[in-house]
């Protein structure tokens, strides 16, 4: 600390003490920030946090004006330790804002302060600080900054849980390693890519078709980059590269570089690297604040993505950072615009429908992208790997977060696609937890939601032949499809006539499954079938109406009928050598 400084301890107690003289505290602050020197002093957190307090406390301490903050942020090229611990006020403040309208104990402070709560309004970062470059330099110095870096790194990840992917972190842990096995990073020369004329670098990387090792050498170079001007070099790398990575034109080694360097810039400038990415899929620009407000949009990035082994990771990415980053931006809204309960009809249950509507129309939306298009029938594994990728994308959000699967609840009430059934039991390992409310979904009065239940607990059985699997089997799901088959008249009782419908021509195939799981239920089912069979018409009562659509049905219940008999059947008689219950 400089000699022009005074000692942080006193200005520590000072602060502590509500001491109030004529002294101006955010000046004295300011001060200590701009002459501090390396190692940062320990009390430095604790003077910071006590500030803020103070602010929100007293009129003693006046918050800094958003100005300064933003002055001391305009140069990013070398970061000064002005610029971390001013980093650090700045989450302490806007962490505070919160804060004191959510913990009881602060709200009990704020309702006997002379403060007026409602004026203090949050420090703008998003789009001028960039809060993990920072960090990464802080990281890269841990010794210096050891007494500030445990508040400023959970503080960024309280305001900014986005930044903090696990993936992310384990993919630059992976390269920092590989890079000095295999090569001395610091003898590259950085200086050459970073002063690289903008007009060169595009030249360069246009040479991916006729020169491929050039442009990898190019990219291997970006990707030792650490300054935070990168902007203008993501926006040439990705606008030249990610046409010819869709129509799969570009070298393995290229898309392999690209994708690497992405994910290095994604450490440095994720906010701008997102907008960046997504607008050059899009043929609309959207800015950061609208892709947070609406993640949806990223849906309408080129089709060719979804079939695209390489860039369909890198959109996952993105669309699971701006669900976080929205979902968090939507709780901060209500806890800072709706404080008070008695004075808004909005409560913390409107905000929990709010993000979870959001979240499963991602899901009907993603689970789209699963169904198979005319185009895909060329390119069976495209499909085979996106859907890889994206039920693993599905998987993670059921189980991160959601104790209660409500997602998981919402959106099987909501049901989709029966032809997807096969592929999410077979590929997403959290839908077992289905099974546990298949009695309510086939009590839906909706018929398309009773079958839809049906088929996915004779998917689920088979996977899963557990004894309470079976119990649900026996107690639900062949009971409805007898209700279905022979539903209740307006009189109340049960009709003696099979009613066709194409719901039954639906439910049927699927006891298939259910018999494979479970061969000694076979007869029962095997039963139910007869009843079914017995109930309905004769095809010869028919005959000469063969043209109707009641006929048509009919004789497609009975084909439907006898060809799922003989599968059932067939699973009855290996009965006696096989037994896949599972006690």
């Amino acid at each position: 600390m400089s000699k022009k400084c005074f000692n942080l301890d006193s200005f520590y107690q000072l602060l502590k003490g509500r001491v109030s003289h004529n002294i101006d505290y955010t000046k004295w602050l300011l001060d200590c920030m701009t002459h501090a020197t390396l190692p940062i002093h320990p009390k430095f957190s604790l003077v910071i946090k006590e500030f803020v307090l103070s602010t929100f406390m007293t009129s003693t301490c006046q918050k800094i004006p958003n100005d300064i903050v933003q002055s001391y942020f305009q140069d990013l090229g070398n970061i000064t330790t002005t610029q971390i611990l001013m980093l650090l006020y700045v989450l302490q403040f806007n962490d505070y804002v919160i804060a004191f309208r959510t913990e009881p104990k602060l709200m009990a402070l704020a309702s006997s302060s002379t403060i007026a709560l409602e004026q203090t309004v949050e420090y703008p970062i998003d789009d001028c600080i960039s809060i993990r470059f920072i960090l990464n330099h802080v990281e890269a110095n841990q010794n210096t900054y050891k007494n500030i870096y445990p508040d400023l790194l959970s503080l960024s990840a309280n305001l900014y849980p986005e930044l903090f992917d696990i993936t992310s972190f384990l993919l630059q842990e992976g390269k920092e390693s590989e890079s000095e096995a295999l090569w001395d990073i610091q003898t590259i020369n950085k200086d050459w890519i970073q002063n690289l004329p903008a007009v060169e670098l595009k030249h360069l990387l246009n040479q991916w078709e006729t020169n491929p090792s050039l442009v990898v050498h190019v990219l291997s170079h970006l990707e030792t980059l650490s300054t935070f001007n990168i902007e203008e070099h993501a926006k040439y790398m990705i606008s030249i590269l990610i046409p010819p990575c869709l129509n799969k034109q570009l070298d393995v080694r290229v898309v392999d570089a690209f994708i690497s360097t992405w994910e290095s810039f994604n450490r440095i400038i994720p906010h701008t690297l997102w907008k960046i990415t997504v607008n050059s899929l899009t043929p609309q620009e959207y800015s950061l604040m609208d892709l947070i407000q609406n993640p949806h949009i990223v849906f309408k990035c080129d089709a060719r993505l979804f079939r695209s082994e390489q860039l369909l990771p890198i959109w996952l990415h993105v669309l699971s950072c701006l669900r976080t980053t929205s979902k968090h931006r939507i709780w901060k809204r209500y806890h800072t615009v709706y404080p008070r309960i008695d004075q808004h009809t909005i409560n913390s249950r409107n905000v929990l429908a709010l993000t979870n509507a959001q979240d499963t129309v991602m899901l009907q939306l993603l689970l789209e992208l699963c169904l198979e298009k005319p185009e895909d029938k060329d390119n069976k594994e495209a499909l085979d790997q996106s859907r890889k990728l994206i039920c693993n994308f599905i998987h993670s959000i059921f189980i991160d977060g959601d104790r209660e699967m409500l997602l998981a609840k919402i959106l099987h009430f909501q049901t989709y696609s029966t032809d997807l059934i096969p592929v999410v039991v077979d590929l997403i390992p959290s839908i077992y937890i289905v099974l546990s409310f298949i009695p309510e979904l086939t009590r839906q009065p909706q018929l398309d939601k009773q079958v839809f239940g049906i088929l996915i607990a004779c998917y689920l059985c088979e996977k899963y032949p557990l004894e309470n699997y079976l119990v649900t089997a026996e107690k639900h799901v062949l009971p409805r499809l007898l209700r279905i088959a022979f539903p209740v008249t307006r009189e109340g009782q049960v009709s003696n006539a099979c009613v066709p419908s194409e719901y039954l021509v639906k439910a049927i195939p699927g006891f298939v499954n259910l018999a494979r799981a479970f061969p000694h239920f076979g007869p029962t089912i095997l039963r139910a079938f007869d009843d079914i069979a017995k109930g309905l018409p004769e095809p010869k009562q028919f005959i000469g109406q063969e043209g109707t659509s009641k006929i048509i049905l009919v004789l497609q219940l009975h084909k439907v009928l006898k060809d799922t008999t003989e599968l059932v059947q067939k699973e009855v008689a290996r009965m006696d050598k096989v037994n896949k219950v599972t006690l």
